[in-house]
C-alpha cells in the first residue's frame, strides 16, 4: 500500500486513537465492575478508599480520574516525542510511501512488547481495578498521541498541501 505522507500521519493516529479508546472502554469496564458487582469484597483498593471516598462509586470516579491524569501526563509529555520522531520519519520518506517504510523495526518491537505487557498483566492476576485503572492511562495517553498525530497531519496538509 503507497499513501502520502499526510496519509501515513493520519492512519498512525487513527490506529493510536482506535487502541487507546478500546482500553478506555476496558479499564472503565473493570473499575465500574469492581464498584459495583464485586460489592461484597473488602479487600480491594475501592473497597480500602470508599470510606476516604464516600463510597464505592466516588471511589471508582477517584480511580478513574488518576488514571485519566496520569494518561493525560504520559500522552502530552512521553508520548508526544515519539509523534514527533515517526512524523520526523514520515515527512523524510519520498511519496508514495509503502508500509514497511513507515515504522521502523524498534518501533515495532515497542508496540509487540507493550501488547505482552497487556497480556501479562491478565496472566500475573493483578486485581482488577489496578488493571482497570493502567488501561485507562494508557487508553488515555494514546487518545491524547494520536490527537497530537491528528494536529501535525492537519499542520502538514497546509503546509505542503494535497
Amino acid at each position: 500500500m503507497r499513501l502520502s505522507r499526510v496519509t501515513w500521519i493520519a492512519i498512525s493516529g487513527v490506529i493510536w486513537f482506535i487502541v487507546g479508546v478500546g482500553l478506555l472502554t476496558l479499564g472503565l469496564n473493570f473499575i465500574v465492575y469492581k464498584a459495583q458487582i464485586d460489592f461484597q469484597e473488602t479487600t480491594s483498593l475501592i473497597a480500602k478508599i470508599a470510606p476516604l471516598a464516600g463510597g464505592r462509586e466516588q471511589a471508582a470516579l477517584t480511580l478513574i480520574v488518576i488514571g485519566l491524569v496520569i494518561g493525560f501526563i504520559k500522552g502530552r509529555f512521553v508520548l508526544a516525542k515519539t509523534v514527533r520522531r515517526v512524523v520526523e520519519r514520515i515527512l523524510k520518506l519520498d511519496p508514495p510511501i509503502k508500509f514497511s517504510q513507515v515504522y521502523s523495526k524498534r518501533y515495532l518491537l515497542l508496540i509487540v512488547g507493550m501488547i505482552l505487557l497487556g497480556l501479562s498483566m491478565k496472566w500475573l492476576g493483578l486485581p482488577m481495578e489496578i488493571r482497570g485503572m493502567i488501561d485507562v492511562a494508557i487508553g488515555s495517553a494514546l487518545m491524547n498521541g494520536a490527537v497530537a498525530y491528528f494536529r501535525t497531519a492537519f499542520a502538514v496538509q497546509r503546509r505542503i498541501g494535497p
